[in-house]
């Protein structure tokens, strides 16, 4: 008999294997899984894990756009409704995640990294900087805050959205942190070169001059 209910057991969870669901939030991040139930609180769904084992999770019905089923039909959670800050109207928030995802896939601040990199190094020698150093990259990072966020070539999923302001501002939310965020590694990278540089190389050579 134990045959036959292990066979049940593993049919009953095949449908939750193959079936995929798709629930993407508001950040642009999508989630596979098995929905178990939604509600005007929370998304419920059945996500496997590395080891193959499933484990429940949940997410706030508030950060969650749409749940797409695995026949395709897709339930909207957003609904515009200023009081809740919820300014742009579902087709406008489309296009916004549009952006976001482009963004977290595609866009790659190259020369503000090479910037911070080379500022960090820089500063660091010339100044024979120690503790002060690491005042560098949070000064740094938050000054690539400020520019506009170009568009990396190529990064743009759907031509149809270039030039959308809706498209453009999620993408430059996304671009923005992402550039903060690897300004701000590349400048440390910089400052522990720089510092090394100075501590083995340059500051041994100053001492031995007469």
């Amino acid at each position: 008999m134990r045959f036959p209910a292990l066979l049940v057991l593993l049919l009953s969870g095949l449908p939750v294997l193959l079936a995929q669901d798709h629930i993407l939030l508001m950040n642009g991040e999508e989630i596979e899984g098995r929905v178990l139930g939604q509600s005007t609180l929370e998304v419920r769904y059945l996500q496997e894990k590395r080891n193959g084992s499933l484990v429940e999770r949940r997410e706030p019905t508030s950060g969650v756009f749409s749940v797409t089923d695995s026949l395709g039909k897709e339930k909207v959670w957003y609904f515009m409704d200023t009081i809740f800050g919820n300014d742009l109207s579902v087709d406008q928030m489309r296009w916004f995640i549009k952006g976001e995802q482009d963004a977290r896939r595609g866009y790659k601040p190259i020369w503000p990294m090479i910037g911070g990199f080379a500022t960090g190094a820089g500063l660091t020698m010339a100044l024979d900087l120690e503790v002060m150093s690491m005042v560098v990259p949070p000064a740094y990072a938050g000054l690539m805050a400020l520019p506009r966020v170009h568009v990396t070539p190529g990064s743009i999923s759907d031509p149809l959205m270039e030039g959308d302001p809706h498209y453009a501002y999620g993408y430059a939310q996304v671009g923005r942190s992402k550039r903060v965020v690897r300004s701000l590694w590349s400048t440390f990278a910089g400052v522990a070169v720089g510092l090394f540089v100075r501590q083995v190389i340059i500051n041994p050579n100053l001492d031995d001059t007469p």
